[in-house]
């Protein structure tokens, strides 16, 4: 192998968004809200991490430097933050209880709940912790000091004076293409309205 071709990634890894968009599919094929309440606050929830992931893509130039303003001085993967705050979201705004065992609302609830752990267990978590090795590699000391002050996914703590989009690009926005999750949500948020 050629040391300047970079290693073929596994197929999950290659296929997460299209994984996650079959998965989007079944979800809504399944799912049956039945509790008010519930399909507010997620669908809000839901809103709020794809609030993050718009304001992330504004901010980010991948791999041509290091992003650290923004939402990347709250987290370091505030696109990924955004998108399972977004999935929680749709899964608590779908969620059905009932307590009868002859309707399956608790078993599709917990099937979509366990299939959305495998998910984040087995794709996003090593492509997170891929990315991280490659900006190592990239920005060694820059990253370094990024890594010991910003957490990686939760914030520590936040404060206003943490929320910053004065670094926020239109052309970054529509160049990273994340009208996409925009528009999916919304699909999403009325169907299960």
């Amino acid at each position: 192998m050629n040391p300047e071709t970079p290693p073929i990634s596994p197929w999950w890894e290659r296929y997460r968004v299209r994984i996650g968009f079959l998965f989007g599919l079944l979800f809504l094929w399944r799912v049956q809200p039945r509790n008010i309440f519930f399909l507010v606050v997620g669908l809000g929830i839901s809103f709020l991490g794809i609030l993050l992931r718009q304001w992330a893509a504004g901010c980010v130039k991948k791999m041509d430097e290091l992003a650290t303003s923004g939402p990347y001085a709250v987290v370091r993967h505030p696109l990924y933050a955004g998108s399972f705050l977004a999935a929680v979201g749709l899964l608590i705004a779908s969620s059905s209880f009932s307590l009868s065992l002859s309707k399956p609302y608790l078993d599709r609830t917990l099937f979509f709940w366990t299939f959305f752990w495998i998910l984040i267990d087995s794709v996003y978590w090593p492509k997170i912790h891929k990315e991280e090795k490659e900006l190592q590699e990239k920005f060694p000391q820059e990253y370094l000091s990024y890594e010991n002050r910003v957490p990686r996914l939760l914030p520590a703590h936040l404060r206003w004076s943490d929320i910053d989009f004065s670094t926020f690009q239109w052309f970054l926005w529509k160049k990273n293409k994340e009208f996409y999750s925009l528009i999916g949500y919304g699909a999403m948020a009325i169907i299960l309205i």
